[in-house]
C-alpha cells in the first residue's frame, strides 16, 4: 500500500495543474490515470500511421498566462501558434475572410453590410469589456451563497466592485450576456444575415442550446477572455498538438517530485468514517492519502467512484440533475495532399488554410442543428469549425505536402432516437459529414487518407466523460460561479472531508484553462 500527501485523479491538464502546484506547496502528490498517456482532452496521438494530431481538444486561447508562467511551461517545451485568420463559409459560395487587418475586414464585411463592420467593432469593445470581469473571476473561488466568512464576504464585494467599475450600458450588456438569447443580442447588433451567422458560430463549440435560449450567449464571454502571448481574444495552436500543453506539465510535476502512474484506472474513492482515506484501483490495489482530488466530471465523480451513500441525499439528488452533454462529434482526417476551398481558389498554402474554419449556412441553421439533435438526431448537415494545423506544425505528419485536418461537428445527441445505437450509425454519420465537407472542398475525396471519428459515446468510453461532454457540465447560468456543479461543492471542498473537484466540472467550466486546477490546489493548500 503506497501513501501520498494528496492523490489526483486524471491526468488531464487540470489535473497536472493540480499537482503542480500541490507539489510546489509542499505535499508529496500522486497522479493516477486511466489511459496509457497522460493528457486527457489535451493529447497529442498518431492516430493513422504517420499522420498525428490533437484527437480532442485542438486549439488554445484560455489557458491562463498565470499557470503557464508558474509551471513554467515555456521551459518544458509549450510554444503556442497563432491562428491569425478566421473563415466562414457556406454552401452558397460566399465567405467571410477575416486576418485583423482592418481595410481587410471591413471589405470583407462590405459585401454583405454597409453598418455591420462598425457595429462589430462595438459588439467586440462591449464583448472585451464584459468578458475582462469574467476573466477576473477565473482564478478566484466563488463565494459561497450563503456567506458565512470572511473569504466570503471579501470575494463578494470584489465582484460587486468589478461590476460597479462597468459603465451603465456595459452592465446592461452583462446582464444580457448572462440571461438574456443570443437571438435577442445578434438581432440587436446586426443586420447581414452572414454576419449574423458568424456570430451565431461564437456560442456553439461548448454549448448545447439554440439562439433563443436565454442564458445560452454566455458562450460568447466564455471565449472571450483567452489570450496568447500577450494578445487578448487571440486563439491558435501548440507545436506538437495540444499534447504538448499535458507533457510540459508532466514534465514540470515530476521535476518537482510528483509521481504519475498511467495504466492506473480508478474503481473507487474510499471514505472510512465519513472521511476520504484514499483510492483502490482496478487492479486491486489500495493507495492511501488523506486529500484526493477528481479531475473527473461530477456525475463520474460523486455517483461512480465515490457513491451516493457517501453523500447528503439532497445533495446526491441535486447532481444527478447536472445536466451533462454538449452534443459534440470530432473528427480527425489524415490528407495526402492540401484541401482546396472551392470558393476561395488555390493549391498553395495560404490565409484560408491557416484559419480556424467555420461551416455554417446561418443563424438558423443552428437552430435547425440543435433541434435535430435533441430529437435523437445528429445534424444534417453539421455546424462544423475545423482547422488545419499541419499548415502551421509540418512535425504533425510524415511526409512533406501531407497534411491534418480537425473537425468539430455539432450537434450530435448521446441519446440516438428509435434507441438506435452510434456503434451502427457512425459509419453512415461520417460518410455524411464527408460528403458535407466534400462540398466546400471538392478535391477531398482524392486525398483522404483515413479518418478518426469520436462520437460523443466515443469520448465518453474513451476519456471518461459522461455523456460525452467536453465541458464536464453545460455551461448554463445555474451551473456556473457558485453554484458549479453544486453550492456544497463550488468552493472545490466537497460535502464529503478530503475529497475536492479539479476539473471542468468546477468553476470556471470547461475549456483548456488550467483554472480550475489552480484554485482547487489553493484551496487545498489553504485547507490543509
Amino acid at each position: 500500500m503506497s501513501h501520498f500527501d494528496a492523490i489526483v485523479i486524471g491526468a488531464g491538464h487540470n489535473g497536472l495543474t493540480t499537482a503542480n502546484y500541490l507539489a510546489r506547496g509542499g505535499m508529496r502528490v500522486c497522479v493516477l490515470e486511466r489511459r496509457s498517456i497522460v493528457g486527457g482532452a489535451a493529447v497529442t496521438e498518431e492516430f493513422h500511421p504517420g499522420y498525428r494530431n490533437s484527437i480532442a481538444s485542438y486549439v488554445v486561447s484560455l489557458l491562463r498566462p498565470e499557470v503557464v508562467r508558474d509551471l513554467e511551461l515555456e521551459r518544458y517545451g509549450y510554444e503556442p501558434i497563432l491562428l491569425e485568420n478566421s473563415l466562414y463559409l457556406d454552401t452558397r459560395g460566399d465567405f467571410l475572410l477575416l486576418n485583423g487587418d482592418d481595410a481587410h475586414d471591413r471589405a470583407q464585411f462590405a459585401k454583405y453590410s454597409a453598418v455591420d463592420y462598425d457595429a462589430y467593432l462595438a459588439f467586440e469593445e462591449t464583448v472585451d469589456q464584459v468578458g475582462g470581469l469574467l476573466a477576473k473571476q477565473w482564478l478566484r473561488e466563488p463565494p459561497k451563497l450563503a456567506m458565512d466568512g470572511l473569504t466570503d464576504i471579501l470575494s463578494s464585494l470584489r465582484l460587486s466592485m468589478d461590476v460597479y467599475r462597468l459603465d451603465e450600458e456595459a452592465r446592461w450588456r452583462l446582464m444580457q450576456f448572462f440571461i438574456g438569447a443570443p437571438e435577442s443580442i445578434i438581432e440587436r447588433w446586426f443586420e447581414s444575415p452572414k454576419i449574423k451567422a458568424m456570430v451565431a458560430a461564437h456560442i456553439m463549440p461548448a454549448n448545447f442550446a439554440p439562439l433563443t435560449q436565454p442564458g445560452a450567449s454566455l458562450a460568447m464571454l466564455h471565449h472571450a477572455v483567452g489570450e496568447i502571448a500577450g494578445r487578448k481574444g487571440a486563439w491558435g495552436i501548440v507545436k506538437g498538438g495540444m499534447g504538448a500543453i499535458t507533457q510540459a506539465m508532466a514534465a514540470s510535476a515530476m521535476a518537482h517530485g510528483v509521481e504519475i502512474r498511467t495504466d492506473a484506472a480508478v474503481e473507487k474513492i474510499e471514505v472510512n468514517g465519513g472521511i476520504v482515506t484514499g483510492v483502490r484501483l482496478e487492479n486491486g490495489d489500495f493507495i492511501h492519502a488523506p486529500v484526493v482530488a477528481a479531475n473527473t466530471d461530477p456525475n463520474r465523480t460523486f455517483l461512480k467512484l465515490l457513491g451516493e451513500e457517501h453523500l447528503p441525499q439532497d445533495f446526491a439528488r441535486d447532481i444527478k440533475a447536472f445536466r451533462q452533454e454538449s452534443a459534440s462529434l470530432r473528427m480527425n482526417l489524415a490528407l495526402s495532399g492540401l484541401p482546396e476551398f472551392a470558393a476561395i481558389p488555390g493549391a498553395d498554402i495560404g490565409d484560408p488554410h491557416r484559419s480556424s474554419i467555420t461551416f455554417i449556412e446561418s443563424a438558423e441553421h443552428l437552430n435547425q442543428a440543435y433541434q435535430s439533435a435533441r430529437a435523437g438526431v445528429p445534424a444534417q448537415p453539421p455546424i462544423i469549425e475545423a482547422i488545419i494545423p499541419s499548415t502551421m506544425d509540418q512535425e504533425l505528419t510524415d511526409q512533406p505536402g501531407h497534411h491534418v485536418m480537425s473537425l468539430l461537428c455539432k450537434y450530435m445527441p448521446y441519446d440516438l432516437a428509435d434507441g438506435a445505437s452510434w456503434d451502427e450509425q457512425k459509419p453512415r454519420v461520417i460518410q455524411n459529414i464527408l460528403d458535407h465537407v466534400t462540398r466546400f472542398i471538392p478535391n477531398l475525396p482524392d486525398i483522404l487518407v483515413a479518418t478518426q471519428c469520436l462520437t460523443p459515446l466515443d469520448l465518453e468510453r474513451m476519456l471518461g466523460m459522461t455523456r460525452g461532454d467536453i465541458c464536464h457540465g453545460r455551461l448554463e447560468p445555474d451551473q456556473l460561479f457558485s453554484m458549479r456543479p453544486h453550492p456544497q461543492a463550488a468552493q472545490y471542498a466537497t460535502p464529503v472531508p478530503g475529497l475536492y473537484l479539479c476539473g471542468s466540472g468546477s468553476h470556471p467550466g470547461g475549456g483548456v484553462t488550467g483554472a480550475p486546477g489552480h484554485n482547487a490546489a489553493k484551496r487545498i493548500l489553504r485547507d490543509r
